[in-house]
């Protein structure tokens, strides 16, 4: 799970303040942008294991080729 930074929170609240009227505490800001970023990180994990080959380090382009 990533770190989540004051910073980034504060951010998190701004938006919210200005896209929706919504004042969150620095708690509720903290666990809404948590939650969220767990969101995306279980979507991520779930599409690495249905689509790993999109994941895969992509070679050189110039070793796929011989060279050219």
């Amino acid at each position: 799970m990533v770190h989540i930074t004051p910073e980034t929170v504060e951010k998190f609240k701004e938006m919210f303040k200005r896209e929706y009227g919504v004042d969150y505490s620095d708690q509720e800001a903290w666990e809404a942008t948590h939650n969220l970023i767990g969101a995306f990180d279980l979507l991520l994990q779930m599409d690495r294991k249905q689509h790993p080959e999109n994941y895969k380090k992509k070679q050189n382009s110039e070793k796929q080729s011989g060279g050219m």
